[in-house]
This record gives C-alpha cells, sequence and structure tokens, in this order.
C-alpha cells in the first residue's frame, strides 16, 4: 500500500516533551522487501511494501492539521482474516484509551472494527511499552514487530525479553491481526485516528481470501 509521503523522524507530541524528537529509518526493512517489494513474516503472512530506497510506503492519519484524520480504501471480495502493518506515535497521555480505529465496510452496509488502544493494540514506533506483571501490565499479548533499521521480525515473547521498556534504534512496525465476516463482501477499509497527540499509519494490508 504505497501513499503519502513517508515521514523520516517523529516528533514525540506529548506537551511534556514537545522538543523531544526519534530518527525513524526504515532502510532494513526496505532491503529486506527487495526488488520483490515484499516481506514475509514467521507465520508465512507476506506484506507488500516498497524495496525502493525513498519510494512512499505509508498513509498517516492524525487529529493534527498536517494529515487527515481518517482514511478510507476501497477493498472487494471476501476474507476471513486481515492482517495490518503498522507505524506511527503515542505517548503516555493518551494511554488506556483509544488511539484509533480500522473500520472493515461490507457491501450490505454491516461494519467491523478493530480498536487501536495504547497500549493493548496501539504501540509506539520507538519502542516497547515496559511491563512487569503488576502494575504496568498487557490485556493481550505482545504484537510481532518488525525493526526497521535492521529488518528483523521479533516475536511478542523475544521482544519483552529484549526490549521492554527500551527504545529501538530505527524504530519498529507492529502486526496487528483482525477477524472478518467470510460470509460478506468487502467494501472497504476506513483508517481513523480519535485522539489528540498522535500519528497513526498503515504500512500495508493483506487479507486471507475465501473466494
Amino acid at each position: 500500500m504505497v501513499e503519502t509521503q513517508a515521514d523520516r523522524q517523529f516528533r514525540k507530541m506529548d506537551w511534556a516533551h514537545s522538543l523531544d524528537s526519534f530518527d525513524v529509518d526504515d532502510s532494513g526493512l526496505r532491503k529486506l522487501a527487495g526488488d520483490r517489494n515484499e516481506i514475509v513474516i514467521t507465520q508465512g503472512i507476506r506484506f507488500r511494501t516498497p524495496g525502493i530506497a525513498d519510494a512512499n510506503n505509508i498513509i498517516f492519519t492524525s487529529q493534527w492539521d498536517n494529515y487527515p484524520k481518517e482514511k478510507t480504501i476501497s477493498l472487494s471480495g471476501k476474507a476471513s482474516h486481515a492482517w495490518f502493518l503498522m507505524a506511527g506515535s503515542t505517548n503516555p497521555m493518551q494511554s488506556q484509551l483509544t488511539n484509533g480505529i480500522i473500520e472493515i465496510e461490507y457491501t450490505d452496509g454491516t461494519k467491523d472494527s478493530l480498536v487501536l488502544r495504547n497500549p493493548e493494540t496501539w504501540w509506539p514506533i520507538d519502542q516497547d511499552y515496559y511491563t512487569d506483571g503488576f502494575a504496568f501490565s498487557l490485556k493481550m499479548p505482545r504484537p510481532i514487530r518488525i525493526h526497521l533499521n535492521s529488518g528483523e521480525i521479533v516475536s511478542g515473547g523475544e521482544s519483552k525479553a529484549r526490549f521492554n521498556g527500551k527504545k529501538i534504534p530505527g524504530g519498529a512496525a507492529t502486526v496487528l491481526e483482525m477477524s472478518l465476516d467470510s460470509s460478506k463482501t468487502l467494501k472497504s477499509l476506513t483508517l481513523k485516528t480519535i485522539a489528540y497527540d498522535v500519528v497513526i499509519g498503515l504500512m500495508s494490508i493483506t487479507l486471507s481470501r475465501t473466494e
């Protein structure tokens, strides 16, 4: 999925750290994609993403006016699951609340949705969340993350062991999964940012087709 500009730098937007910045380096991801413009994660799920340097490789939404608040992409056919490759920002001020949402609309007008909530289903590009099993814990398993600088694909368990609460050089994208109604025909996907002070980006979507 290739649209709009690919930002090289994310600025932390919570008021207490307004001057902090983080350099995003996706050279490893592009190298991994190579001439095939495709990456494959451990489960065999494939994501299309450009290997060419500086080719646009993400769409952003945000409540900030330099990006649209939502973006809709046309879909077709039927599928039982969707996998999303995503990257963006969040901060402690947006914890324990919905940062954004992915809505899948079917041709009959019904919808399914994946809520992007910090810290369960929306992760910051610059680091992994810190958890200790007590005061700081997650309600869902850690997702697969793809380190943008190295192209390394890191499982949730490995990510906790190596990067629990730590910065990730160059940043990391997050893989999310959503179940779909395979009896219905797909119409569109809409990505919305709901919370202020965050940026939500979609890099690729893969559908498990039923027909």
